[in-house]
């Protein structure tokens, strides 16, 4: 069964809508990388490291998801309307990324197949979507878990600095933007006349869904399907760190998934529980978006432009601020004994060249602390830090900073 599983995977990983999502994450970073050359004035990490990221952290994790959906059987009866959730995503990500879900696509599609029975209208007989509604169900809340543990393991990972204005005052802020294409195996039912030769019996428990498809005078049977789908994380991190953040949308997203499995495994033969679980799925999922966004507009920044000093707003790769432990946050508040005003009084004391320094610190947590760094061969005249500045190159919005679809991104129109 494992063998089978991988196989589906491998199989998912050449499909061409594997490389239409490659594709759509080159660009996306691409327009990523953009902003930060904006605001940084460099690419901390080159496109085609994050996409060598991305890409083998999804494989890893459909694999191992792949492995979990087979093993407790969680299957889904696979129609010809079954298809178009990934188009369907697509498309809705074109007006907002934050729908480039299945929680949506599967939503509409739900709802479509509750409508369009097959009946007659106006004299033209509509299409019988007949789609398994649990099934879908099931498959948001998989693909919503994977989510969640690729967004505790690298939500925060390369977190962009922005420079906001909140109530009159320059702020920093961290926008997460993480894509991971997901080949997987989906576990699919059918009704077949006679078992087929080379059938696995499994044991009585399995699958953990049952009773999803009438059989009446036939043998459900379960074959391994290979399938792709995209997942993307956006978020803002005003009130906490990007950390903090991604760790507490893990967890809400994990919750979210685990409750509409529950809902998938008692649905079948339950129709009032379908069209609550198809209901959900999308609100459910707005909910917690709107919910953190609102959180965010109305908190107090955890970082702003201190009265004395100078704000980290970031620290460049390699420098030396990351090398003698300097934070984001940190405030600098004296070097070698001199107090800091702002960081154009910084900048022209490091014209001196010291060899050696001792910068007293205050982090995020109010405790103050004292660096100390030799430099006698050549001397220091850079932090490598990236301050919060009075007068930055670019500030943002965070309503426009929330609504970015793909049709802005590939476009570029504001």
């Amino acid at each position: 069964m494992v063998y089978t599983t991988l196989q589906a995977v491998a199989t998912a990983i050449f499909h061409p809508w594997f490389l239409i999502v490659i594709y759509l994450m080159y660009r996306m970073y691409k327009k990523i990388g953009d902003m930060e050359v904006t605001t940084l004035l460099f690419m901390r990490q080159n496109i085609g490291s994050k996409m060598v990221q991305s890409v083998l952290s999804g494989i890893l994790i459909g694999i191992g998801a792949s492995i979990l959906l087979v093993a407790i059987g969680l299957p889904i009866h696979l129609s010809d309307y079954m298809v178009f959730l990934l188009p369907i995503a697509i498309m809705l990500a074109m007006i907002n990324f934050r729908y480039l879900c299945f929680s949506y696509a599967g939503g509409l599609l739900g709802i479509l197949s509750f409508i369009l029975r097959g009946q007659m209208f106006l004299g033209v007989k509509l299409p019988d979507m007949n789609l398994d509604i649990p099934g879908i169900i099931a498959l948001v809340g998989i693909l919503h878990f994977m989510e969640s543990l690729l967004i505790l393991l690298e939500g925060a990972e390369d977190s962009i600095p922005m420079i906001i204005k909140k109530d009159g005052k320059f702020a920093s802020a961290y926008m997460m933007q993480r894509y991971w294409p997901l080949p997987f195996a989906l576990l699919v039912m059918e009704v077949v006349a006679a078992v087929p030769q080379g059938s696995i019996a499994m044991p009585n428990w399995w699958p953990l869904m049952k009773n999803i498809v009438d059989h009446a005078g036939g043998v459900i049977v379960y074959s391994i399907y290979p399938i792709t789908a995209v997942l993307g994380y956006g978020d803002i991190a005003v009130s906490m760190t990007p950390e903090q953040k991604s760790r507490r949308t893990s967890l809400s997203l994990m919750a979210y998934s685990l409750f509409l499995l529950l809902i998938a495994v008692f649905a079948p033969n339950r129709i009032w529980l379908q069209g609550l679980g198809v209901i959900l799925m999308p609100v459910l999922h707005e909910m917690l978006i709107v919910r953190s966004q609102i959180r965010e507009r109305n908190s107090k920044p955890l970082y702003t432009y201190p009265d004395k000093g100078v704000r980290i707003l970031d620290l460049k790769p390699e420098g030396l601020g990351e090398k003698i432990g300097l934070r984001r946050g940190d405030i600098i508040l004296k070097i070698n004994g001199t107090e800091i005003e702002n960081y154009a009084h910084m900048k022209s004391m490091f014209n001196n060249y010291f060899t050696f320094i001792w910068i007293d610190i205050i982090g995020i947590d109010g405790k103050t602390r004292c660096i100390e760094h030799q430099a006698y061969s050549s001397g220091v005249n850079d932090l490598g830090i990236i301050p919060l500045i009075q007068e930055p190159l670019a500030v943002y919005r965070l309503e426009n900073m929330e609504s970015v679809g793909l049709f802005k991104m590939f476009t570029g129109k504001k």
